[in-house]
């Protein structure tokens, strides 16, 4: 997936996003990874994992909104 705040492109956007995958991730909760597509950077979280619960998914729903809100305040 890519957060796609209003106003950012290009690289601007790639940025973001990458700045947003730093911020969960130094949270220690969460840890996301990225790959870079055709239309840019996308973030990838895993959930297959036989370990992952309902309350993990939540906990990085979590992050991701928290981490939108600050970054896009910016």
């Amino acid at each position: 997936f890519r957060a796609r705040p209003e106003g950012l492109e290009g690289e601007e956007l790639d940025a973001f996003n990458m700045r947003l995958l730093e911020q969960v991730n130094a949270s220690g909760d969460i840890f996301l990874s990225h790959t870079k597509l055709d239309e840019g950077v996308a973030l990838r979280v895993a959930i297959g994992n036989l370990g992952t619960v309902e309350k993990d998914v939540a906990r990085c729903r979590e992050l991701l909104e928290e981490g939108l809100s600050c970054l896009s305040d910016r």
